[in-house]
């Protein structure tokens, strides 16, 4: 008999998530995260340095953490008043509480003070190019040059 070689082919078809008591909006930064990394993938963008790849996928992060704070009014938020055991889940309008709202500042804050090289500067550097040139322009250069546009 010939020796065989074993070929190994693997697809990612899912990504599991097992986020168990980090909140909404934790959680739902992570998964903006995670799925601009599925995104980048399934559109073909390959071989980015890490300060591009993971800072493209912390501005998306940023972003969503920003569309639900800015969603959320204080004003209109009236499980405020109530003790804090209640206003610390999301209201039956899906407005966020006082807290949340803190919350996600910090969150955001964090992001955009981090100082490592990949998530941070490149979350800097990104933020400055979807600030300038909008996300579509900045993830077309992206694609093209597999920088940043200037």
């Amino acid at each position: 008999t010939e020796p065989n070689e074993l070929v190994r082919s693997c697809n990612v078809t899912a990504i599991l998530i097992c986020m168990v008591s980090l909140g909404m909006l934790l959680t739902g930064s992570i998964l903006a995260h995670e799925m601009m990394h599925a995104w980048l993938r399934l559109e073909g963008y390959r071989n980015l340095s890490p300060e591009v790849e993971e800072g493209i996928c912390q501005v998306l992060a940023h972003m969503w953490l920003n569309s639900e704070i800015e969603s959320s009014s204080i004003n209109d938020v009236s499980s405020s008043s109530l003790p804090s055991s209640s206003s610390s889940s999301t209201s039956k309008k899906g407005k966020l509480s006082y807290s949340e709202i803190q919350l996600g500042k910090f969150f955001t804050h964090q992001i955009r003070t981090d100082v490592s090289m990949a998530y941070g500067e490149g979350f800097r550097l990104g933020n400055e190019a979807v600030e300038k040139h909008g996300l579509r322009k900045t993830l077309d250069h992206i694609r093209l040059t597999g920088t940043y546009p200037l």
